[in-house]
C-alpha cells in the first residue's frame, strides 16, 4: 500500500512540474482491458477497466496506468509508470507508441495473495481523430522480479479512447 501511496504522490508532483516547465500537452484515458496473469504454475483470465494519463514532451511521454482485473475468481491490480515515444505512420493520423517502464502489481485469490514490482514493455497502436481525441490499441507484458518467490506476469490487450488537453 506504501508503494501505490509513493506513485500517486511522485506523479501528483512530477507531471504538473513538467507540464509547467515545458511546452507540454497532457492526456487522459479510459481503455478496456482483457489480460492474462500468471502466478508460478497458476493462470487466470482477467478483464476490467484501465486508465491512463500522460504529459507528452518533445522527446517522448511520461506515463502512468493503473488498472482493476477481475476473472476466474481472482482480483488483479497493476500500477505503472513507463516512457513512450510516439511515431506517426508515413505523415497519416496512425500512430505506435513503443512504451518500457516499471509495474507494481498484485494479485489475490482464494489460495494466494502476492505483490510484486518488475518491468513492463509494450506498445499502443492508434489512430488521432482529431486534435483532442485518440482511439489507442495497447499490448503489454509486466513481469515481476522478486528474488525467492513466483513471479507476476501478465499479459494485456486494450483499446480505448484518450483525451488531449492541448
Amino acid at each position: 500500500m506504501k508503494i501505490n501511496k509513493l506513485l500517486v504522490v511522485t506523479m501528483g508532483i512530477v507531471l504538473p512540474t513538467l507540464s509547467q516547465a515545458q511546452d507540454v500537452n497532457t492526456y487522459f484515458g479510459a481503455n478496456y482491458e482483457y489480460g492474462n496473469v500468471k502466478v508460478g504454475s497458476q493462470h487466470a483470465n482477467m478483464n476490467g477497466f484501465k486508465f491512463q494519463a500522460a504529459s507528452e514532451l518533445a522527446w517522448g511521454n511520461i506515463k502512468g496506468a493503473a488498472s482493476s482485473l477481475k476473472g476466474d475468481g481472482a482480483d488483479y491490480d497493476n500500477y505503472t509508470l513507463a516512457i513512450e515515444k510516439p511515431f506517426n505512420i508515413q505523415q497519416s493520423n496512425f500512430f505506435v507508441s513503443p512504451e518500457g517502464g516499471v509495474t507494481y502489481a498484485r494479485y489475490k485469490d482464494d489460495q494466494m495473495k502476492k505483490s510484486d514490482l518488475g518491468l513492463m514493455l509494450g506498445a499502443s497502436l492508434g489512430y488521432n481523430i482529431n486534435d483532442h481525441f485518440q482511439i489507442v490499441s495497447n499490448y503489454n507484458h509486466s513481469f515481476g522480479m522478486k528474488a525467492n518467490q513466483d513471479n507476476l506476469q501478465e499479459d494485456s490487450l486494450s483499446a480505448g479512447i484518450n483525451y488531449r488537453f492541448n
